[in-house]
């Protein structure tokens, strides 16, 4: 579990919360053989990971307050199906906070049911009007190092859905939902002033470009990325207009953005190509910008 939990970290910021279940440090990983006994025994680096972690307690100070009371109104049960019939409840508060914040669970696989990357959970919470309401909801788990590629997928996939639903948030998420691009200081600007019927085409070109920035990265030989619909500014737009593709990079310094791909008719995203290490960087969002055909 902590050998997953630092791959999981590796390169990454991440918020790990402690909600106070069970004594970790009691369970058995053997009989007689505790966790305790564990980190006794165990090198400096995962021992300071799991100390670390288990340090911190309550929800993140960054979240937002109607989850918050969500959560304080909610019981998470892990149940098995025995005849129609719920049998062996188990509550599962962690994997409840993943669910509502969007994140992943991390388990000690003390039973096999803590194995499994999906789990099933019922929710039972209180709406605003004090009503009891009852979902059966699947939260995202780790508990081996193993599962963090395919764990990893199901948090982007997860998180690009929720985008979708509320397109408006894409400035805020950009970081999250396209986590293989680079994105210049100007183009949070540029988003927010963007209709919301635009924002919807936006996610689905920058899902393409972001996938297209992962298989170039996983891909030595490729000398540059495949990316279908996208076309270099022509020389001479580039001389008379090039002043207007010029726009602060991820440092603040300005940089030439002059590859374009359409969002409809009337709307642009322009990039560049970052070789060293491999990425495409996005450096405008907005209206399609004068050529020598179009001013």
């Amino acid at each position: 579990m902590v050998a997953a939990v630092a791959t999981m970290m590796a390169g990454r910021t991440a918020t790990f919360v402690t909600l106070g279940e069970p004594d970790l440090w009691a369970s058995e990983l053997a009989p007689g053989y505790t966790v305790a006994d564990w980190l006794s025994a165990t090198g400096p680096d995962r021992r300071l990971l799991i100390l670390t972690l288990m340090d911190r307690s309550g929800l993140p100070v960054e979240a937002d307050e109607a989850v918050r009371d969500r959560f304080q109104l909610s019981e998470f049960v892990v149940s098995e199906q025995s005849d129609g019939e719920l049998a062996d409840r188990v509550e599962a508060r962690g994997l409840g906070a993943a669910y509502l914040f969007g994140a992943i669970g991390v388990s000690l696989r003390s039973e096999n049911r803590w194995s499994r990357i999906r789990i099933q959970l019922r929710h039972l919470w209180l709406d605003e009007d004090c009503h009891e309401r009852v979902d059966d909801i699947e939260a995202l788990n780790l508990s081996e190092s193993s599962q963090v590629e395919r764990l990893t997928e199901l948090q982007l996939s997860q998180n690009r859905r929720g985008l979708r639903g509320q397109p408006a948030t894409l400035s805020e998420r950009k970081e999250e939902c396209f986590p293989h691009l680079l994105f210049g200081r100007d183009v949070d600007g540029h988003l927010q002033a963007l209709p919301r019927s635009i924002l919807r085409v936006v996610v689905g070109k920058l899902v393409i470009l972001d996938d297209a920035s992962r298989a170039w990265r996983r891909d030595p030989a490729a000398r540059f990325p495949s990316l279908p619909k996208c076309h270099p500014e022509s020389e001479p737009t580039m001389q008379q207009f090039g002043n207007q593709r010029s726009f602060r990079d991820p440092k603040g310094e300005m940089a030439s953005y002059s590859l374009h791909t359409m969002v409809g008719s009337a709307y642009r995203i322009h990039l560049r190509l970052i070789h060293d290490p491999r990425g495409i960087e996005i450096g405008y969002v907005g209206r399609h910008l004068a050529t020598v055909k179009h001013h």
